[in-house]
């Protein structure tokens, strides 16, 4: 376990804060499992909504076969459902990725199959949180890799790279959209058009915005990064853009508001390192690629990342290292020093998720070929820790005033309206709850009464699903 801590600051009565975080020890989410495999080509194995957390991974129940399996988490991460298969266990799926929007859940993988070695790709959903699954539903019958997912309300995206030719070898992405939670499909949409190897598509959505990134090397053979965008639900798309060098290999796509992220594995040295390249206009225009781990002696690789606001949370590998995470809370100009969350050798992927102040991680172990879990409560300060709703589009609330804080014995708490029938909840930073009280007014005193020294979260609900959050320091 490593723990970095950075005290709250008080100016006039309000609470700044400073990165702070404190990591569990790693839970196993297979303990059953043969060959418990992520998914390499860094479609995401985890997907949040709320306080509710939704992992898949595929298990190698034998050389020819293989199945998908899901568990979940309702108390972000504190508890977690026993897995079960939600594909064929006869039969042989790899590679599954995940997309989640309320209770809504979209899988997909690739399927390979056990007599002629025939891939194809397969979609599969879950409207009511995980507890009934519907049918298997093919969605390429030709040959087919790495199916990507994502969702934006009832719009569900894939994108795969299908093989168009064996002689030359070429692969395209071909793209097919739902808007009706995946129930029918648009026929397919070819998005590119190029000799060689277009391939390892990662798609994300929000609004009318549908991002893309690909490995693609139609320029000289060399592999690098292209991108494009639709606009308007994955109706049209922009031309092809390369948004980084040659050499560049493994990437994903992150967008919040505005602001694209694209990390990838690359370089001109035999080692890659990790990069990012990054838009703040819907992918209109990019920065220049930025090094984040500059170590040319050591090769680094399997890149995901998450944006909060300006908090930003990286996951890559460290070759002969293990799992890494990074952490920015300024949008990507400076980082935190890496946190090793797992030590081993290479063959590990890792994905990274928000919920509130927490931050979530999975990885898969090369040691025990288990998929594991560990959080940090307190990891993320971007605008869903500072002050949350519940409900989508709504202003934040009026935030509280605490003071003094640090504290000793007791402090004010103070609010800019009135509230009624409210509740005060203080939880530990293992997310226990360790105080509770109901009020109503402006303000109150909390009194420290046995709470040990240490960072503490303090809630306030009022009304219906609003919620007040800050941290408290006690010390003394």
């Amino acid at each position: 376990m490593q723990t970095r801590v950075l005290l709250a600051v008080v100016f006039t009565g309000f609470i700044q804060y400073a990165t702070f975080a404190q990591w569990s020890s790693p839970v196993d989410l297979s303990p059953v499992a043969v060959s418990a495999l992520l998914n390499e080509s860094m479609g995401p194995c985890i997907g949040v909504s709320h306080d509710t957390l939704h992992v898949v991974w595929c298990d190698r129940l034998s050389t020819k076969k293989g199945a998908i399996y899901y568990t979940m988490s309702a108390d972000t991460g504190m508890t977690w459902t026993a897995p079960i298969p939600i594909t064929n266990v006869s039969g042989n799926a790899w590679n599954p990725a995940i997309a989640v929007s309320g209770s809504r859940i979209h899988i997909v993988w690739r399927d390979i199959d056990t007599i002629d070695n025939h891939r194809s790709s397969h979609y599969m959903h879950s409207l009511d949180g995980g507890n009934t699954w519907g049918p298997d539903i093919l969605l390429d019958s030709v040959i087919a890799n790495w199916p990507a997912v994502t969702v934006s309300g009832n719009s569900v995206y894939v994108a795969n790279d299908i093989v168009t030719s064996q002689s030359p070898y070429n692969t395209e992405i071909f793209f097919l959209r739902s808007a009706d939670n995946g129930t029918t499909w648009s026929p397919h949409q070819q998005l590119t058009n190029a000799a060689g190897r277009s391939e390892d598509e990662a798609i994300t959505a929000q609004g009318p915005y549908v991002h893309m990134v690909w490995n693609d090397n139609r320029y000289n053979n060399k592999m690098q990064i292209f991108y494009k965008h639709s606009s308007d639900y994955g109706t049209t798309w922009s031309a092809d853009d390369t948004v980084a060098p040659p050499y560049g290999y493994g990437t994903m796509v992150s967008v919040d508001s505005t602001k694209v992220d694209v990390p990838y594995a690359g370089g001109s040295s035999a080692h890659y390192q990790i990069h990012i390249v990054q838009s703040g206009d819907n992918g209109a225009s990019w920065g220049t690629n930025r090094d984040l781990t500059n170590n040319p002696d050591t090769t680094f690789y399997y890149p995901f990342m998450v944006r909060d606001g300006a908090d930003l949370h990286l996951t890559y590998v460290k070759a002969f290292i293990g799992g890494q995470y990074l952490h920015s809370g300024d949008g990507g100009t400076t980082w935190d020093a890496p946190f090793t969350f797992f030590s081993g050798n290479i063959g590990i992927t890792a994905f990274t998720a928000y919920t509130g102040c927490a931050v979530h991680i999975i990885y898969g172990s090369n040691t025990d070929h288990h998929i594991h879990y560990l959080r940090n409560p307190t990891g993320n300060n971007g605008r869903h820790c500072v002050a949350t709703t519940g409900i989508p589009g709504m202003e934040l609330p009026d935030p509280i005033t605490v003071y003094p804080n640090p504290f000793d014995k007791s402090t004010t708490i103070q609010f800019q309206k009135d509230l009624q029938n409210a509740g005060l909840r203080i939880y530990n930073v293992w997310g226990r709850l360790v105080k509770s009280l109901n009020f109503t007014g402006n303000g109150m005193i909390l009194e420290r009464n046995n709470l040990p020294d240490g960072i503490y979260f303090l809630q306030v609900t009022a009304g219906f699903r609003v919620n007040l959050q800050c941290k408290i320091i006690i010390s003394g």
